[in-house]
């Protein structure tokens, strides 16, 4: 039993010395996350975006980002929430020459949203803090807490209608 616990040390040691995550300067990023709110319109409410971007410094990322969420009878029958955001993003990663990445990062987006016949937009923007976990090279699970400010109250927690959000976001990171 031991031998095996020493040899999962070993292994364990060797992928956290001789990771080489891909967050250099001219590095590439595709990225597809799901954003989980807890306290969401029905209970828990899951937003889908993608981004892409560059490290224009070795750990310095820059980049865009689209997201979209639909909700059917958010309200009840016929008042359906669709949202969708256009944006960008900035993150700096802290380089530890190991296999996990954190970062922290700020995002800034517009958002247009329908529920029911309310048809309005917002600016959102907030802080970021995050883990890429790689899982080679240039493939990245990532897990990170967001914390949203908006023009307009335009997050319902617990039913109330909100200028603030909390949420916790996890998604895949492709480097190129």
């Amino acid at each position: 039993m031991k031998k095996y616990f020493a040899l999962a040390v070993v292994m364990t040691l060797a992928t956290l010395v001789y990771a080489q995550p891909s967050v250099q300067e001219g590095t590439r990023e595709l990225s597809l996350e799901v954003q989980w709110d807890g306290d969401g319109p029905t209970g828990s409410l899951l937003d889908l975006a993608v981004g892409y971007g560059v490290f224009v410094r070795d750990g310095i990322e820059v980049g865009g980002l689209l997201g979209y969420t639909s909700v059917e009878d958010f309200g009840g029958p016929g008042s359906d929430w669709k949202e969708w955001a256009i944006g960008g993003f900035a993150e700096y990663h802290y380089d530890m020459a190991s296999m996990t990445v954190p970062y922290i990062g700020a995002r800034v987006y517009y958002d247009s949203y329908e529920v029911g016949s309310l048809d309005d937009t917002a600016f959102v923007y907030g802080p970021r803090l995050g883990i890429k976990h790689f899982l080679a090279d240039n493939v990245a699970i990532d897990f990170a807490l967001e914390y949203m400010l908006a023009s307009e109250e335009i997050f319902v927690n617990d039913g109330e209608a909100e200028d603030s959000d909390l949420t916790f976001n996890i998604g895949i990171r492709a480097m190129f």
